[in-house]
C-alpha cells in the first residue's frame, strides 16, 4: 500500500514537471514572436509594405519562397538522421520531429544552444549525450559552409563597393584561402589538426576547445562528406529564399551582388552569438548597410529580413511545439527510469 502510494505521488509530481516544463516552453516561445511581431517600433510599417506588395508585387516569389520552407528543414531533418543512424536509427518523419523540436528551444537562447536540449528531448535517455554530439557536427558542417561561401561574398562585396586596391584584395582572397582550408582540415581531420595545435606553443593554449571538436572523428569520411552536402544545399536553399523574398519586395539589383550581399549577411551574422530575437535586429541592422549600398529602401530591408525570419522560423516552431507537448520530457531525459530503479531496489 505504502509502496503503490509512493508511486501515485511520483507519477503525479512527474505530471506536474511536465506540464510546466511544456508551459516555460510555450510561454518563452511566445513571448519571442510576440516581441518580434508586436513590439517592434516599426511592425505597423513592415505589415503595410507587406499588404502593399501582396497586392503590387509578385507574389509568385513569396509563394515558391513559403514552398521552400519545408525542403529547408527536411534537408536538415536528412543531415540528422544520417548522424544519428550509429545511436537510434529515426524515420523521416521522426527525425523532422526532433529537429522541429529543436527549432522551438533554439528560439529563446544564445548562439541557438538549446537547439542541442531540444534534440535530445526526442532520443532515448541513454542517447542524450550521442544526440548532443550528433548535433554539433551537424552544427559544424553548417558553420564551415557559411564561414567560407560567407567569406567569399563578403571579399566579393568589398571588391564591388569598397576597396579597389588590388594588393588588398589579393589579401582578402589568401585569407578566404586560408579559412576555407582551415576549416575544411578541422571537420575533415580534426585529429592532425589537435597534434598541430599541440605543438605550436602559441596555439596550445586553445588545445582544450579543439580537443572537444574531437567527436568528428566519431563518423567516418563519407558521413562527414555527405553531412556536410546537406549542409551546402540547405544554404543554397536558404539563400535562394532571400533572394526570393528581396524580389518580392522591389530590391532587385542583380543576381551576383544578390548572392555576395546575402552570403555577407550570413558569414556576419554567424559571429554575433546573440538569442535569436537580438539576433534578427542585429540581422536586420547589417542588411540595412549591406543592401543600403545598392540604393535599397529600408523598410523593404527590414520587411525580407523579417518574413524569411517568419517563414522559416516562426511557422517550423509552431509545428515543433505541438510535438514537444506530446512528449514525456521526464522520460526523455531519464529522470523516470532512474525513479523505477530506485523503487525496484
Amino acid at each position: 500500500m505504502q509502496t503503490t502510494a509512493v508511486t501515485n505521488s511520483k507519477t503525479k509530481s512527474n505530471r506536474r514537471f511536465n506540464l510546466v516544463f511544456k508551459m516555460v516552453i510555450a510561454m518563452l516561445l511566445f513571448y519571442v514572436i510576440y516581441q518580434q511581431l508586436f513590439s517592434r517600433e516599426n511592425a505597423g510599417q513592415i505589415y503595410q509594405n507587406f499588404v502593399m506588395q501582396l497586392k503590387q508585387g509578385e507574389v509568385s516569389y513569396l509563394i515558391l519562397c513559403v514552398l521552400l520552407m519545408p525542403i529547408n528543414w527536411i534537408l536538415e531533418s536528412k543531415k540528422w538522421q544520417l548522424l544519428s543512424r550509429y545511436f537510434e536509427k529515426q524515420t523521416l518523419v521522426q527525425s523532422i520531429k526532433t529537429v522541429l523540436g529543436g527549432v522551438v528551444c533554439s528560439l529563446f537562447s544564445p548562439a541557438r544552444i538549446g537547439e542541442y536540449g531540444g534534440r535530445v528531448l526526442f532520443v532515448k535517455p541513454e542517447n542524450n549525450w550521442k544526440a548532443a554530439t550528433a548535433t554539433m557536427v551537424g552544427s559544424l558542417s553548417q558553420l564551415v559552409v557559411v564561414l567560407s561561401l560567407g567569406s567569399l561574398g563578403l571579399i566579393s562585396w568589398f571588391g564591388y563597393y569598397t576597396i579597389t586596391n588590388r594588393y588588398a584584395m589579393t589579401g582578402f582572397i589568401l585569407l578566404w584561402f586560408f579559412i576555407t582550408l582551415v576549416g575544411m582540415a578541422i571537420y575533415f581531420h580534426i585529429d592532425i589538426f589537435i597534434n598541430i595545435i599541440k605543438r605550436v606553443k602559441f596555439l596550445n593554449r586553445f588545445s582544450r576547445f579543439y580537443e572537444g571538436l574531437s567527436v568528428l572523428k566519431d563518423y567516418q569520411q563519407k558521413d562527414l562528406t555527405q553531412t556536410l552536402f546537406y549542409s551546402f544545399i540547405r544554404y543554397t536553399v536558404y539563400s535562394f529564399q532571400y533572394w526570393l523574398l528581396l524580389m518580392f519586395f522591389g530590391i532587385n539589383i542583380g543576381l551576383l551582388p544578390s548572392i555576395s550581399g546575402i552570403t555577407s549577411i550570413f558569414f556576419i551574422q554567424t559571429g554575433v552569438p546573440l538569442p535569436p530575437i537580438w539576433d534578427l535586429l542585429a540581422r536586420g541592422e547589417v542588411a540595412i548597410h549591406i543592401w543600403g549600398s545598392f540604393g535599397a529602401n529600408e523598410l523593404s530591408v527590414l520587411a525580407a529580413t523579417f518574413t524569411l525570419w517568419a517563414i522559416n522560423l516562426i511557422l517550423p516552431s509552431l509545428l515543433g511545439l505541438i510535438f514537444i507537448v506530446k512528449i514525456n520530457i521526464i522520460k526523455s531525459i531519464g529522470y523516470d527510469q532512474k525513479d523505477n530503479s530506485s523503487d525496484a531496489t
